[in-house]
């Protein structure tokens, strides 16, 4: 928002420039003008008088001193002098050939100097390319014009004055949005600090910290960012009241079933003496839907609490925990004919306690399951400049991108195979479980089948300290690195 507020103060600084120096240029250049003019007009009376005192014009050319002194003002002014007799014919000219041809303007002129006043020009605002400046005095005798004394000044002139000029409004439209911009910013992070002040809140209360509020916003700059930060603090604690209390339900439901639920799959287990030989396969159903039901329900109070841990991140050192949860779940791997394998270096990423191996609980959970006998699990551990990845790869049948983007869905379970019961439920609880660490999980095909669930999760260490330690020969933890480890095995023997 300050970038954008930024960009919209410098665009109308640049506007009120353009509105305002277009207009100055204009008057400066008319002002040059008429300055001209007064004194083209104070010298040609000057000129004038000096003919009068020579009694000029007469015969075809004029007196020596008077001719010099013509001569003299137009190499310094740059400008021609004319001089006409009472009928208007030119008797001289400072520039040899040089005739009164700037239009009717100048005929006008001298036209007001013959009858005895002054000519003035028109006034115009700028005259670069325009026709020369023409002024004309009377030259009287006896009170009476006997002829008139005329100066052109070649438009160049004034040209020159406004080029002077240009810099300075060059300047001023350089400076002036700088200027701006280093008076703007301050404001404007002034004016926008209740907004960032709600902001982080805001974060903070997404992030799981419920008993941040957005402060009142009193001696806040903008009364309108104090109303929404004050209107805003019941609508978030209404929103965390309502998690509160949807996590509550959720996690008293589970426990209070959790009990008669046990009860029960233990008065159907002792009816089993009571049963008939044909009624014994319902009764086993009946028990393995009760142990269903009761890992549902703890997993309804694991997602519950998935987003309402706020005890911190804390590092984690991925390769350790892969391995520690690839060797819990080896006898049940091995029981399945499956081989599990953990690859990679190990990597310090940030996590909330025990997320990583809930997460991987599951991913292994899942593998195993839709995993074929003598099949192979792999689990890898990398990570890039800014992230840890933790993968899990099976060589199951995979799931079509349709299916992938239902997979994180409650209670979905898509096709199962025949010896799997899952509840759905699993890659729910990973999600959220890595959501609420600022991590995410993805779901890539593996080749030449198979599936790779992957964690990714923001990265401890920078990668300057991994350098280091590969140049080294150790991890960032210093140890060296782990190797590829066999941690269960089905038909093969462990490596």
């Amino acid at each position: 928002m300050c970038r954008r507020l930024l960009i919209t103060y410098l665009l109308f600084t640049a506007v009120l420039l353009l509105g305002t120096e277009l207009p100055l240029a204009f008057a400066l250049a008319r002002s040059d003008h008429q300055q001209l003019v007064i004194r083209r007009m104070a010298e040609s009376s000057d000129l004038a008088s000096a003919a009068q005192a020579e009694s000029l014009p007469v015969g075809p050319r004029p007196g020596g001193a008077w001719r010099d002194r013509a001569e003299a003002y137009s190499r310094r002014h740059g400008a021609t002098v004319l001089l006409f007799d009472a009928r208007g014919r030119q008797v001289y000219g400072s520039h040899p050939g040089t005739r009164l041809d700037g239009g009717p303007e100048c005929r006008a002129v001298l036209d007001d100097a013959l009858a005895g006043r002054s000519g003035v020009p028109p006034g115009r605002p700028l005259l670069a390319g325009a026709r020369p400046v023409c002024v004309a005095q009377p030259v009287l005798r006896r009170g009476e014009p006997a002829g008139a004394v005329a100066t052109l000044t070649p438009p160049r002139s004034l040209a020159a004055q406004v080029a002077d000029e240009a810099p300075l409004f060059l300047a001023v439209a350089l400076a002036a949005p700088l200027v701006s911009a280093l008076v703007a910013l301050p404001l404007l992070r002034w004016s926008l600090s209740p907004t960032r002040q709600l902001q982080a809140a805001v974060r903070r209360i997404r992030s799981g910290e419920h008993h941040v509020r957005p402060e009142d916003g009193q001696d806040r700059p903008d009364a309108g960012i104090a109303e929404l930060a004050t209107e805003g603090r019941p609508v978030t604690a209404r929103l965390v009241s309502v998690l509160e209390a949807q996590r509550s339900f959720v996690a008293d439901v589970s426990h209070q079933m959790r009990n008669p639920l046990t009860a029960l799959r233990l008065r159907v287990e002792a009816l089993e003496p009571l049963v008939l030989p044909a009624g014994r396969e319902s009764l086993t159903v009946a028990v393995a839907e009760a142990d269903r039901l009761s890992r549902i329900l703890d997993e309804l109070l694991t997602l519950a609490n998935a987003s309402a841990d706020d005890s911190g991140a804390t590092t984690v050192e991925v390769r350790s925990v892969a391995e520690a949860r690839a060797q819990a779940w080896s006898d049940r791997a091995a029981r399945a004919d499956i081989t599990i394998a953990v690859h990679g270096r190990r990597a310090a990423a940030t996590c909330l306690p025990g997320v990583l191996d809930q997460v991987l609980d599951v991913l292994l959970d899942n593998a195993i399951g839709f995993s074929p006998p003598a099949g192979r699990i792999t689990v890898r551990t990398r990570c890039d400049d800014t992230s840890v990845y933790v993968e899990v790869e099976d060589e199951g049948p995979g799931l079509p991108d349709a299916d992938k983007r239902r997979a994180a869905d409650r209670f979905w379970r898509g096709r199962q195979p025949d010896r799997r019961k899952g509840s759905g439920l699993g890659l729910a609880i990973a999600t959220a479980l890595l959501a609420a660490a600022d991590a995410r999980l993805e779901l890539r095909d593996a080749h030449p089948h198979g599936l790779i669930a992957r964690a990714v999760l923001p990265r401890l260490v920078p990668a300057s300290a991994l350098a280091r330690a590969d140049r080294a020969g150790q991890s960032p933890d210093g140890r060296r690195p782990a190797g590829p480890a066999v941690i269960a095995a089905g038909r093969e023997n462990p490596g």
